[in-house]
């Protein structure tokens, strides 16, 4: 299994490795088993995740895909990133189950 991890968060530069981290240890952590189950050994899993900070607070969206299968979900106005990151993975933890 292959992954591939996108991010779009030019407004955090300053916490891009804390992204990166929070990401990987999310889909190893509530991710991975179900991933395993739907997948291929070969294939690529692709995540990509948009962060944007306003006023109300930091808007998130994240698409979970591979072959055969796309999760997708979004989430507005978090005060804390790690809570907004954790969060996204949860929501597409419960598609997953489904």
């Amino acid at each position: 299994m292959n992954n591939e991890i996108i991010v779009h968060a030019s407004e955090f530069q300053n916490e891009a490795e804390f992204i990166d981290i929070e990401v990987k240890k999310n889909i190893s952590g509530k991710l991975d088993a179900y991933i395993k189950k739907q997948s291929k050994e070969w294939d690529t899993i692709r995540t990509e995740i948009s962060l944007k900070r306003d006023k109300a607070g930091i808007t998130g969206k994240l698409e979970v895909s591979f072959p055969g299968h796309s999760y997708r979900s979004s989430r507005d106005n978090y005060a804390k990133l790690d809570d907004l990151v954790n969060h996204l993975f949860v929501h597409i933890k419960e598609q997953m189950a489904k």
